[in-house]
């Protein structure tokens, strides 16, 4: 028996998501290694959204069957149902935030440890489910997301613990140095500063806590803003990709503030004073429109543009996979990309996994399985006279990272 054409696109678009969801960090991580030229990270995001609006205009006119009825239906919604767009400012300017500390976040965590900890969003959005808007979890998902975050903690415990075997082994590198070579006393605290600045310039060492802080934000803003999105979307028959579209004009304006007002003074000197540095200024050539361009530009090669369209396409495909797939095969998408990723990082950045990272990882693994497989079931049998009620529906992930 030959394949619904449903079924045809369920599975592909898990597999595309699979593949995207494990190259993306893949590049993401390749794009800021320190070797290499430095980019403005909001400036990604930036571009990000201009792709994503873009694709997302042509597949709503192809909905439509028509150029002029596709247009004419994003006027109806952004002009008429001007109130319905005003309300999809929030999770825009969310998801921007989001979408650079996923950023941060790579830039200070192994490709691996990144992917296992990005599971904490199930967590985040499971607590915002009950509190926002009142749905019940089973005691399976409860048991779930404990054994979810005590994997997410093993798995950051072994980060720290690596982080530390690499300081004290540098610190015996520099240490161990032939008696005639050994500096006066007086310039011994500056030769160990410039072997750690060195190791940290050539990429040896990371901020694991910055990585994690950065992690853990993101999956606040994003169990947020999805059951935000969620609330929005109920009682409304607007095409997810007009939806698409109402996240990313708005998100390409925030990007470009976020990087030439907020990210060059508020948020770098208050919420990360010393990690997070600007790499150029948007400004440095004045108000000058080309000098603004260049910019921009500047550090864009093939890798980063390659990771900015992977990372819009990821919103892409997670719609289709809300609209075809359901939560156990998402899961199981999200499991087999952490898998291919810890794969992947062993023999691109000599990534080599503990026992306690295989412990936390499968910890995580099984709990993203087992939230999906026991869902909540009420007690209560609806009766013939009862009321039907409201279908729920899944919180979206239109343009999460």
């Amino acid at each position: 028996m030959a394949p619904s054409k449903g079924d045809t696109i369920k599975y592909t678009s898990l597999v595309v998501l699979v593949v995207q969801n494990c190259s993306l960090v893949l590049f993401m991580r390749y794009a800021m290694t320190k070797d290499r030229a430095k980019f403005l990270k909001t400036i990604t995001v930036f571009f990000g959204e201009i792709f994503k609006c873009t694709v997302s205009l042509l597949l709503a006119c192809v909905e439509e069957k028509s150029l002029v009825k596709g247009l004419k239906r994003i006027h109806h919604e952004f002009f008429v149902n001007w109130k319905d767009t005003l309300k999809v400012l929030v999770p825009a300017a969310i998801y921007t935030v989001q979408n650079f500390l996923l950023y941060v976040a790579v830039d200070n965590l192994p490709a691996a440890t990144y992917m296992v900890t990005y599971q904490l969003k199930i967590l985040t959005t499971a607590g915002f489910t009950v509190l926002v808007l009142k749905r019940r979890l089973s005691v399976q998902q409860w048991i779930s997301l404990l054994v979810l975050f005590a994997g997410v903690v093993v798995v950051q415990y072994d980060q720290k613990m690596s982080n530390e075997r690499e300081a004290a082994a540098r610190a015996n590198i520099s240490t161990t140095v032939a008696p005639s070579t050994v500096p006066p006393f007086s310039n011994l605290t500056s030769t160990l500063a410039t072997v750690v600045t060195t190791a940290s310039t050539s990429g040896i060492t990371e901020n694991s806590i910055l990585g994690f802080i950065a992690v853990l934000i993101a999956c606040v803003l994003s169990g947020f803003a999805g059951i935000y999105f969620e609330k929005i979307l109920k009682g409304s028959n607007v095409s997810i990709w007009i939806r698409n579209i109402q996240l990313a004009l708005p998100s390409i304006f925030f990007a470009f503030l976020f990087a030439s007002v907020i990210y060059q003074s508020t948020f770098k000197l208050i919420i990360f004073p010393i990690q997070v540095k600007d790499n150029s200024s948007l400004y440095a050539g004045g108000v000058n429109p080309v000098s603004i361009w260049d910019n921009m530009l500047q550090g864009f090669d093939w890798a980063v543009w390659v990771t900015v369209a992977v990372n819009a396409f990821g919103g892409l495909v997670v719609a289709v996979v809300i609209k075809y797939a359901d939560n156990i095969l998402k899961a199981f998408a999200t499991s087999l990309a952490i898998v291919l990723n810890c794969i992947a990082a062993y023999f691109l950045f000599n990534f080599r996994p503990t026992i306690l990272f295989l412990v936390g990882a499968s910890g995580v693994i099984a709990a993203v399985f087992a939230y999906s497989l026991y869902p909540y079931k009420a007690s209560h049998q609806a009766l013939p006279t009862d009321a039907p009620k409201e279908t729920e529906l899944q919180p979206l992930e239109t343009n999460k990272a």
